[in-house]
Order: structure tokens, then C-alpha cells, then sequence
């Protein structure tokens, strides 16, 4: 399985993931977050300048990702570690376009306009098929 596939999963069938960080004590902070888009570039993911998750990310670059998506039989789990980037808030378009959640999270126009992406553009990860056995390796490097 290469790195595209890996990344297909995670926008397409996991969507969204669980994004661990650490704040200035170094206590650790986990949450659910939107996979905005994932692909080779990375994944892509927003939040406000108003959340603990923003101020956490601009304290620390290092970020823990995890999914997990269940059909079925097929049980997938991805984990991805590695660093973060603010990105062009041109690719808050992209994100938006599609995204179930974000007039949940944001329901005024100004919040979401407002919100800052994101970019793990760095790291590796771990692909498992919990039920198949299947195991991969994978890194991103979209420097």
C-alpha cells in the first residue's frame, strides 16, 4: 500500500481523527478534528486562533494523529506523528467545500473565514488492517 492509498483512506472512509497535542506544561491534549484533505502533500486540517488547539500547535509543531474506521468486517487504523505548518488560508476554500462538520463547529461565515489551516507536513506513519493483518509504513515528506 503506498502513500496515496493510505492518505485515501483517511479522507474518504475515516474523515475525521483524533489529533493529539501538548501545551506550554508539556500536559498532553487530545481531540477530534475534520480531515480537512489528506494526500501526498500531507494532511490538511483547520482550527481558530480562539482554541486551546490553535495556541497548543503554535506553542509545539509536533502533532499525533490517529483514525479509525469500521466497515464490516474491515477494521483500518491509521497513525500518523510529525510536524505542522500554518498553510495559505487560499486552502480554507478547499477544506470547506465538502466538509459535513464545519457549519456545526462554525456556524457563523466569520468564524469559519476566520479559522487558520494547517498542514502535517512532515512525519511518519503506521497503516493496519486490525482484521487482515495487513501493515505499513509510511512517510510524508512534502517539504
Amino acid at each position: 500500500m503506498n502513500l496515496e492509498e493510505v492518505m485515501k483512506i483517511l479522507q474518504e472512509q475515516m474523515k475525521v481523527a483524533v489529533f493529539a497535542t501538548v501545551d506550554e506544561d508539556n500536559k498532553p491534549h487530545a481531540r477530534h478534528a475534520h480531515i480537512g484533505v489528506a494526500n501526498e502533500h500531507g494532511v490538511f486540517f483547520m482550527t481558530h486562533p480562539r482554541t486551546n488547539f490553535y495556541s497548543q500547535l503554535m506553542t509545539n509543531q509536533n502533532v499525533a494523529i490517529t483514525a479509525m474506521s469500521e466497515d464490516g468486517y474491515l477494521i483500518q487504523v491509521i497513525r500518523i506523528e510529525g510536524k505542522i505548518r500554518q498553510v495559505d488560508k487560499a486552502m480554507l476554500k478547499e477544506l470547506l467545500k465538502d466538509n459535513p462538520y464545519v457549519k456545526h463547529v462554525y456556524p457563523d461565515e466569520s468564524d469559519r473565514q476566520g479559522a487558520q489551516v494547517f498542514q502535517l507536513y512532515q512525519g511518519e506513519g503506521f497503516y493496519h488492517s486490525l482484521t487482515q493483518g495487513h501493515r505499513y509504513v509510511f512517510k510524508i515528506d512534502a517539504e
